[in-house]
């Protein structure tokens, strides 16, 4: 894959995360690539999220051991209770998987750890903007997604969490099982807990 056509599928994602109606020749261009290609997107997750200077950036924390961090545990309870939803994480991606380092669920909960591929969070990461989905079943890059086809996640709300050299290493999410309509107040929050959530990891 040539590099124009990982940096035109990345515009395409970005495009797709924001929203219809912003670039829908990107948006278009994107699905119909991924129609003839199911694994042209996966490609540049994985080479974005692969990135030495992002990866450094997530060693760095200290975080991916999977030890227990009740601080971030304590940041995703406050942060489902403000956006009155039952799910909330901070959600740390390595180059293959996906880490809860802060949840709403026990800490022990198995579900902590997850392949990519059952990961949203991905494309919060990759596009580096807020992904905010009202209802997955319908979302583009999200309606054949496993956990959206499973019922765990009918409706996402992520903010990319950046360190100093704007790497991002994960997400400050919410979701939930039914789709819902996020407020801009809602979304207003979000990012505010996502400042708090960056603090403490790279404070």
């Amino acid at each position: 894959m040539s590099g124009i056509e990982l940096r035109e599928l990345r515009e395409g994602l970005v495009a797709t995360v924001v929203g219809a109606g912003v670039d829908e020749f990107a948006t278009n261009w994107l699905l119909k690539r991924i129609s003839a290609d199911p694994d042209a997107l996966e490609s540049v997750i994985r080479m974005t999220l692969n990135g030495s200077a992002r990866l450094d950036a997530l060693k760095s924390t200290g975080l991916m051991d999977g030890g227990p961090q009740p601080a971030l545990d304590a940041i995703a309870t406050m942060t489902a209770e403000a956006l009155a939803v039952p799910s909330a994480a901070v959600s740390l991606l390595g180059g293959d998987e996906q880490f809860l380092a802060g949840y709403t669920a026990a800490p022990d909960a198995p579900e902590r750890w997850r392949p990519l591929s059952m990961s949203i969070c991905k494309y919060t990461v990759v596009s580096g903007i807020p992904f905010i989905v009202d209802n997955a079943t319908t979302h583009p890059l999200l309606c054949d997604h496993p956990v959206v086809l499973s019922g765990e996640i009918g409706a996402y709300a992520g903010i990319p969490l950046f360190n100093a050299d704007d790497q991002a290493i994960g997400t400050l999410c919410t979701f939930e099982q039914r789709p819902r309509l996020w407020t801009r107040g809602q979304i207003m929050v979000l990012q505010d807990m996502a400042d708090v959530a960056a603090a403490k990891i790279f404070g």
